[in-house]
């Protein structure tokens, strides 16, 4: 499996401290007619108050997409998919993604080249790849040369223990966290302190 690289994005694994964990996801408005298609394990953020998939290395994430809901325009059916075109409008104005957004999550993801166990705790940026209308899939991975200890994505905690994924694997997959979330970030004042 690792011998072949298909980045499928981010997939929930557990909570930190805890056994495999399918809770903690939230509901997002996405912008009506988004330019932007989405699809499940996409890194996602905020932007103008609806989540939208991130673009750049240096975004901070809300959470992963793991499905969305809307109402088709011809059909006026609901429709629950795992992935949503750009363009696609919900005919009652509310198009809704289902984010997994625990800041305790880690998360299943594959890298686009080898990682080794000396690599686990260091910081890495993610692939920003396009996701699959057939499968729903994201197209996310992690980029194996962006390794540093500074400041990145996503910080891999251990190896996804299955058949055939090993460390120096051609593409090992491994557990992460996200690192460079929205609800870590925090805004520093300058502050001058003098004699009272």
């Amino acid at each position: 499996m690792s011998s072949t690289l298909a980045l499928s994005g981010f997939h929930p694994s557990r909570v930190r401290g805890s056994g495999a964990n399918s809770t903690g996801s939230s509901r997002y408005k996405i912008a009506q007619g988004t330019n932007l298609a989405m699809y499940s394990g996409d890194l996602l953020k905020l932007s103008g108050g609806y989540v939208t998939p991130i673009t750049t290395t240096t975004d901070y994430a809300v959470g992963v997409l793991q499905g969305v809901h809307y109402v088709d325009k011809v059909s006026k059916k609901p429709v629950w998919s795992r992935y949503i075109n750009s363009s696609v409008s919900s005919d009652d104005s509310n198009t809704y993604a289902i984010v997994k957004d625990d800041m305790q999550a880690s998360f299943v993801i594959q890298a686009d080249a080898s990682l080794t166990i000396g690599d686990l705790n260091l910081n890495f940026d993610v692939t920003l790849g396009t996701g699959s209308t057939v499968t729903g899939q994201s197209g996310f991975g992690i980029k194996a040369g962006s390794r540093a200890a500074t400041t990145a994505m996503v910080r891999p905690i251990a190896l996804y223990e299955v058949p055939d994924n090993a460390w120096a694997d051609a593409y090992t997959q491994v557990e992460c966290r996200i690192q460079r979330r929205e609800d870590a970030v925090y805004d520093v004042v300058a502050c001058v302190v003098s004699p009272i």
